[in-house]
């Protein structure tokens, strides 16, 4: 045990890891999260690679934050050579970690992030420490899983998944009441209170643009939308992010001649969806449940989908949004289509299910509660089975003795 351990803190000392430079769902599901922290007395640090937007708005805010280096992998199945520099690279993340949690006299471990969970298992075991891995996204490849798995079995983690879509590949290395599912949450994004009866013009995708987030998709469904509905208007909100801008260069050129608008990353999310009558979520099987379907049901936004991963937990057909029959340029097409013939009533009874259905259960109030439940209990659970609750570091107890 670190000389600096207290043998029972109330107070937990939280190191947070995350795998990302850049800002997407996960990040900012963690942005969220620090200010909650603080608010209970805790004392969060961040661990994140490199210089980058996450890590700018980080020490803005004033929270401690240290540098790793985290090679970048494919999203989808990791190559030979991906694997082996994975290997190489986990002795240097390991060595990194410790350094942090001997440091910051860290108590909790809180893991953003798959790729961290096996360096940050071994401290965790190292040091008698808890660990916490919030699963934002479902683990594909067989390897990852097993890896992962097997890390969370070793310190027996407490693990927060956002769906069950997500954590399905890892039940089974996780001991029974070790796994919660805790959906996301947002804040009010409602500008102003849409009044039902105008038409439906304006549609939008929003987020990074990435070939998972279906951009492309959208823009072969406005294409057929067009035929119906000629005055639709089409807008791209985000950038590229986690990959390069090859597909977004597609997506561009794909979307010649029609009537899109393509902006970047803004900063005024509620405006965003202010301007928006429809929102699309073309996403692929590699998505969980986007925060962006959250968002559009506190904007009073309809919202339609693709039916993928773990979308149909939180958006049910007809009832807080549409979803496709299936994940297609066609079907999203012939679905947006349907909802732009439908009268004002039924549009406006579905956002006020939906705005409904975000007040009950995906606030960001009530996701900041679920998540520090969890690890309320991880520190209380670690700090009990201690023998005693003496302040005071392990050396100087000793030496007393």
């Amino acid at each position: 045990m670190r000389k600096s351990q207290q043998v029972c803190s109330p107070k937990p000392k939280v190191l947070c890891i995350d795998q990302y430079a850049d800002i997407g769902g996960g990040q900012r599901s963690l942005l969220d999260l620090l200010p909650a922290f603080s608010e209970r007395g805790w004392e969060p640090s961040i661990v994140a690679p490199g210089s980058g937007p996450f890590e700018h708005q980080l020490r803005g805010s004033g929270y401690p934050t240290y540098n790793i280096v985290c090679g970048s992998y494919s999203i989808k199945k990791k190559r030979i050579a991906e694997h082996l520099k994975y290997g190489w690279e986990i002795p240097r993340l390991v060595k990194a970690l410790d350094y942090v949690i001997a440091e910051r006299e860290i108590t909790l471990l809180y893991v953003n992030g798959p790729r961290l969970v096996p360096a940050a298992a071994w401290l965790a075991r190292k040091h008698r420490i808890p660990m916490v891995f919030h699963c934002h996204n479902r683990l594909l490849q067989s390897s990852a899983i097993a890896l992962a798995g097997e890390s969370l079995r070793l310190t027996d983690s407490n693990v927060i998944a956002c769906c069950q879509y997500a954590a399905a590949p890892l039940e089974k290395y996780i001991r029974p009441g070790r796994l919660k599912i805790i959906f996301n949450g947002v804040r009010d994004m409602a500008v102003e209170r849409r009044r039902p009866g105008g038409r439906i013009r304006r549609i939008g995708v929003v987020g990074r643009i990435e070939i998972e987030k279906g951009q492309a998709h959208f823009v072969e469904a406005a294409r057929l939308v067009l035929q119906s509905f000629p005055d639709s208007t089409f807008t791209v909100i985000g950038a590229p992010m986690f990959s390069g801008a090859n597909y977004y260069a597609r997506v561009l050129e794909a979307s010649r001649g029609l009537p899109f608008r393509f902006f970047g990353w803004r900063d005024d999310v509620a405006q965003v969806y202010a301007d928006l009558d429809l929102l699309v979520v073309p996403s692929s099987a590699l998505e969980a449940t986007t925060r962006v379907v959250l968002e559009a049901y506190s904007a009073g936004v309809p919202t339609v989908a693709f039916p993928s991963g773990g979308i149909p937990e939180v958006l049910q057909d007809n009832e807080t949004g549409f979803l496709t029959v299936a994940a297609t340029p066609e079907s999203l097409a012939d679905r947006i289509v349907s909802i732009l013939s439908k009268d004002a009533s039924t549009i406006a009874a579905v956002v006020e299910t939906a705005r409904r259905r975000w007040s009950e259960r995906y606030t960001l109030e009530a996701y900041r509660e679920g998540v520090c439940g969890v690890l309320s209990h991880a520190a209380k659970a670690v700090a009990v089975r201690q023998p005693s609750c003496e302040t005071g570091t392990l050396a100087e107890r000793q030496a007393a003795e």
